[in-house]
């Protein structure tokens, strides 16, 4: 029974030929009073092909289809082993959650030649049982999938370690959970992340961001080199050309495997639009997927826009015309050309506020001049991507722990009031359009 129904459900993204191949010969043997199921194989050779060929798929589709906490035991058929090479070890259990998102497996990372040793050392340091590459390093251009790898490893890993042992943040998750603990010591909060077996964080080329966190960070990778756990860091900016990292930490990192991630070819950008639409069953012609994979360089401003066209498809429940195709990529487009300056957002944020930039930029802490100075520091951070050193210099050389403070505060004012919501997001609008 439980063989239809899976079956029925593949059948909706996996050619009958591909089904008949590989899935077809399996035997599945949900385990009374328990949430495992044993998957056999008709022989060993079949399953070594398997594990290599299409174990991610089948798995990501059995989590989808029957949802978390289920474990799958993989062995070869009782008698069916003749031939098989003696010392061919057993497949071991492994857990279908994907704690870190169902959409992040190396199956759904589209590449062509140019990505292929990224995405292989990847699947090596995610599938060893041995530490052989600390840390593991990928940069990349904004877009290029080094967040979506580093998930990758995570999901991957969790098939085996629980979850709860594997740290995956950014960097300002990082800064977050020290700025939690006792600001006196740091010490609580750095034997609580050495107490994780996986460490991978993203946006490392951000620690000038966060002066006070470069003498932890080399602390957190000391101790987890040191014990041979691993560690993975992804960057934008090549680590030559990071002034925020120190140099002893540079040293460190240059002693890992460091790969680096291109930016997407039309045919991969291509492959991923297609594969979108199928699975979200997005109907778009063929000289519409082309469009947008012309039009949009990196996976980040695709995933963008399949959204779009996903929400529009559900909540109206209607066809993705020519017409309204144009228009969500107009849209698109208006935002990606955006002429939004720091001049323009205190301009703009000055007009709302009956203020000049120069008292913006100064020291007088009135009520209003206070939040329409927190105003213009947000939109500054999250339109023009400032860091928050940079951020200190243009706003009359405050620290950059003020800076945070600000930001952090009207994000929290935004959750807690409808009015600072509309506000800042009016303000954004036309600060967009260039004051216009």
């Amino acid at each position: 029974m439980l063989k239809e129904q899976l079956r029925r459900h593949l059948a909706q993204i996996t050619p009958e030929s591909d089904l008949a191949r590989w899935f077809d010969p399996l035997d599945l043997h949900p385990l009374p009073d328990s949430l495992e199921i044993v998957v056999e194989f008709p022989h060993a050779y079949f399953g070594q092909w398997f594990d290599s060929q299409v174990k991610d798929h089948f798995e990501k589709q059995v989590s989808l289809y029957l949802g978390p906490g289920y474990v799958l035991r993989y062995r070869n058929r009782e008698g069916a082993t003749a031939g098989a090479q003696p010392s061919q070890p057993a497949f071991s259990a492994a857990s279908i959650d994907f704690p870190f998102g169902h959409e992040f497996t190396f199956e759904q990372f589209f590449t062509n030649q140019k990505n292929l040793f990224p995405l292989a050392s990847a699947r090596e340091v995610a599938k060893s049982r041995e530490v052989k590459f600390n840390p593991l390093v990928i940069q990349g251009d904004p877009g290029t999938g080094k967040t979506h790898l580093l998930r990758c490893m995570a999901n991957e890993i969790s098939k085996q370690l629980d979850k709860n042992f594997i740290f995956l943040g950014t960097l300002d998750d990082l800064a977050e959970l020290y700025e939690a603990g006792p600001q006196d010591s740091p010490i609580a909060v750095r034997t609580h992340l050495t107490g994780y077996s996986c460490f991978f964080l993203d946006d490392l080329h951000r620690l000038g961001d966060y002066p006070n966190m470069a003498r932890e960070v080399l602390i957190l990778f000391n101790a987890f080199l040191d014990s041979k756990r691993q560690m993975a860091f992804s960057t934008a900016v090549p680590l030559a050309s990071c002034e925020g990292i120190p140099l002893d930490l540079k040293t460190r990192l240059d002693g890992g495997l460091m790969v680096q991630l291109s930016k997407p070819d039309l045919d991969v950008r291509l492959k991923y639009v297609q594969d979108h639409c199928q699975r979200k069953k997005i109907a778009l012609s063929k000289s519409q997927m082309l469009t947008l994979a012309q039009r949009h360089h990196d996976f980040r401003g695709l995933h963008g826009l399949m959204v779009k066209f996903q929400a529009f498809r559900e909540l109206l429940k209607r066809d993705i015309s020519e017409a309204i195709f144009e228009n969500i990529m107009g849209r698109s487009l208006d935002e990606q050309t955006a002429r939004t300056t720091p001049t323009v957002i205190l301009e703009q944020v000055g007009r709302r506020f009956n203020l000049d930039a120069k008292t913006i930029l100064g020291s007088k802490r009135t009520k209003d001049i206070v939040l329409a100075r927190q105003v213009a520091m947000l939109l500054c951070r999250e339109e023009l991507g400032l860091s928050y050193p940079a951020l200190g210099k243009l706003f009359g050389g405050k620290d950059h722990s003020t800076v945070l403070h600000a930001v952090k505060k009207i994000k929290k004012l935004q959750q807690d009031s409808n009015d600072t919501k509309d506000l800042v997001h009016a303000l954004r609008k036309s600060c967009r359009q260039g004051g216009s």
